[in-house]
């Protein structure tokens, strides 16, 4: 196993990313970074919009504003006939996605939203920050292949600007402990490379804090992406986040779970708006399949988080940011649950959703499409109406207009 030394580098840019979704009546969001030096932009969805900070201090990146909400749209049967295994009376959609606590890092089992620590399972390694005040793992130099397996994070994982190659990251848990300054996997790769980010059964789930405290990574996307990745998560449980991934480029998502929204610290829980999987300004392809997204529940009641729909604007969100077109994105055999929407799309051409099923949300299953939004789609069908704990019905969810 190639391992990554201690070495501390003094020339790259430590972001500190502010959560990346958008108030659902057109706040502006902002994305801020703090200086350490280095004139690479990033962390970013796209790394080229982020603003170099200054020496003096941190200077905020372009503003991005989403479209006025919707009217809710009706939830009414459609026309198309639900499928056969859309009516199987099964939490898992008659297997299609996983039941809870079934994913993630062997040894972890059941747990609350509330409790302090994950246990470290047998056999594992744990792995302490590498800056004692960000609470930060290092990963600079990943040429050729790095392998981390069965490795208990007390931390969240920084991968560099140099990283360039192969990271696989397995059977592990990544737990970011309260006073965390940033999102639980930070990808800061650079574009003079390509990076494969390799996620697999793996448990990410960042520390609860008390109310005012801080654990930046309880309300940001745990993974992002970058120019020159390519990013598969594949059996992967992601709790206590403002969402699974800001991810709109080269990335696979698979058999894997997001729940447990955790904004118990918020005094104001829209400060964390974010989107469950949000390809923001993403060209695609993105591809979600047999997964389980229901970042609005707590998992080990089957309950509503309270105010959930709050902090995630939609469990799948699309977004244009400038000239970008999300295309080749696909969702498939799904559960999409407890966000304020299921789906918001405002951004793709010829989107493809078939056989999902959608659970509650708190505006609707779908999103109508604003004055200027263009998004078409070249699949919709057997995508059903489902209950909080993913068992299907044979009532359609109509197309989005």
């Amino acid at each position: 196993m190639s391992m990554p030394g201690k070495r501390r580098s003094t020339g790259r840019r430590w972001p500190v990313l502010a959560a990346a979704g958008a108030l659902l009546v057109g706040a502006a969001v902002t994305v801020v970074a703090l200086d350490r030096g280095v004139a690479e932009p990033t962390g970013c969805a796209i790394p080229a919009r982020c603003q170099a900070a200054t020496a003096a201090g941190a200077t905020s990146a372009p503003t991005r504003t989403t479209p006025a909400t919707p009217a809710p749209t009706p939830t009414a049967a459609g026309s198309a006939p639900a499928s056969a295994t859309a009516r199987a009376a099964d939490p898992t959609g008659g297997g299609r996605y996983p039941a809870r606590f079934s994913v993630g890092a062997p040894g972890v089992g059941r747990y609350r939203q509330s409790d302090a620590q994950l246990p470290v399972p047998r056999g594992y390694r744990v792995y302490e920050p590498h800056d004692g005040a960000s609470k930060e793992w290092d990963l600079y130099d990943c040429k050729g292949t790095v392998n981390l397996d069965r490795i208990y994070f007390r931390a969240f994982i920084y991968i560099g600007t140099d990283c360039h190659g192969t990271v696989n990251i397995t059977n592990s848990i990544i737990a970011p402990p309260p006073g965390s300054a940033n999102r639980a996997i930070l990808v800061n790769a650079n574009s003079a490379g390509r990076l494969t980010l390799n996620i697999r059964n793996t448990t990410i789930r960042p520390e609860p804090v008390a109310g005012g405290q801080q654990n930046a990574a309880l309300t940001d996307h745990a993974i992002n992406d970058c120019a020159t990745c390519t990013i598969r998560i594949s059996g992967v449980d992601v709790a206590n986040t403002g969402g699974m991934c800001l991810c709109g480029a080269n990335v696979t998502i698979e058999r894997s779970w997001l729940h447990d929204n955790y904004i118990a610290h918020l005094a104001d829980p829209s400060q964390a708006h974010t989107g469950g999987v949000f390809p923001y300004g993403g060209s695609g392809p993105v591809t979600i399949s047999n997964s389980r997204l229901e970042p609005g529940v707590d998992a080990f009641t089957g309950k509503e988080v309270p105010g959930y729909w709050k902090a995630i604007t939609a469990v799948l969100f699309t977004q244009s940011e400038g000239p970008s077109t999300l295309r080749d994105y696909l969702v498939r055999d799904s559960f999409i649950s407890l966000g304020a929407f299921g789906l918001y799309a405002q951004d793709g051409i010829g989107l493809r959703l078939r056989d999902n099923v959608f659970g509650p949300t708190h505006w609707g299953h779908t999103s109508q499409c604003g004055a200027d939004c263009s998004v078409t789609y070249a699949e919709w069908f057997n995508n059903v109406v489902g209950s909080i704990d993913g068992t299907p019905t044979g009532k359609a969810v109509p197309r989005p207009s």
